[in-house]
């Protein structure tokens, strides 16, 4: 048996992108039963099948989706993340390739991004708020606001995730310290919890289309996958900004900009712009704009993909 990880529990009743998920991966595996339809509802075809499964498992067949059903699904949500990441075919266009790109980075803000009139769904799964929990406390942690959505975003990007899905309710004060009196703040973040995903986020759009690029490269900025531009340069959408390489934040350029020209981006992991309704938590995808001469005042710069080096 595989170590439990901390995905949510699910029951009769739950709904949500943790109860897709679990549906996506019970219809890869083995069963007497018709196809789950994969609509978010967990009804009782779903908790059938839940406790088909179960059986199948030898483990206790309570209709109930707890660490143990989860631990025994994982190899089928790998699965669902090969398939994902081997099956789009990627455009040897470049233009065709960035469009891509920026329709991922789009689609992500418009389902799990906060913007004007932002809300949140009964079970908070939908929009990200990673910094926020809601719900009872268990053992210490709460479930984490969109924390399925950011363990996917996390899943295509580094093979990770399992940590997105709850958060220390300890965590959740930590993230709502000034920073400048808590300079510790920081390094709490990246240490004990999930840490900064704005990169991580912008390798997530990339991979989305079929490139065969990680985190560690964008992180590294390596050469063989990165052309290096200045801050002033002219950028195309589809392009990645490093905001400032001493905090290495990142976000995806959503429209091709002349040199010394404002640049538009959508970004993972940024301060809260909608403050009426996700404060005082911060950590979400949200539209962004970058002065030119603020991010050469950070020492900030461009990466321009080789696409041809990430088929």
């Amino acid at each position: 048996m595989g170590i439990p990880k901390p995905y949510p529990v699910l029951a009769y009743g739950s709904v949500g992108q943790a109860v897709l998920l679990l549906q996506r991966a019970l219809n890869l595996g083995p069963t007497q039963q018709l196809k789950l339809k994969e609509d978010s509802q967990f009804g009782p075809k779903t908790r059938n099948r839940v406790v088909e499964f179960q059986g199948q498992k030898n483990i206790s067949k309570d209709g109930v989706v707890g660490p143990v059903t989860w631990s025994q699904l994982e190899p089928f949500i790998q699965q669902i993340l090969k398939i994902i990441d081997q099956n789009f075919p990627v455009s040897t266009d470049d233009t065709v390739q960035r469009q891509r790109i920026i329709d991922i980075a789009k689609a992500s803000f418009e389902t799990w991004g906060w913007g004007e009139g932002g809300v949140v769904s009964a079970d908070g799964s939908v929009r990200i708020a990673a910094a926020r929990g809601f719900g009872p406390s268990m053992a210490g942690r709460r479930a984490r606001q969109g924390g399925i959505a950011l363990a996917t975003i996390y899943s295509m990007a580094t093979a990770g995730g399992a940590n997105c899905l709850t958060i220390s309710t300890s965590m959740e004060a930590v993230y709502q310290q000034d920073a400048k009196k808590h300079p510790e703040r920081t390094d709490k973040i990246n240490q004990e919890d999930i840490g900064s995903w704005c990169g991580i986020f912008a390798t997530y759009c990339y991979r989305s289309t079929g490139l065969k690029v990680t985190w560690d490269d964008v992180k590294h900025q390596r050469p063989k996958y990165f052309e290096s531009l200045k801050a002033n340069d002219a950028v195309r959408k589809g392009d990645i900004g490093v905001y400032d390489p001493a905090r290495n934040h990142h976000f995806v350029v959503m429209e091709d900009t002349e040199p010394g020209r404002d640049v538009n981006s959508i970004d993972g992991n940024v301060a809260n712009p909608v403050a009426g309704v996700v404060a005082p938590w911060n950590s979400v995808i949200a539209k962004r704009t970058y002065q030119r001469s603020t991010l050469a005042g950070k020492g900030g710069k461009f990466l321009r993909p080789i696409f041809a080096a990430m088929v």
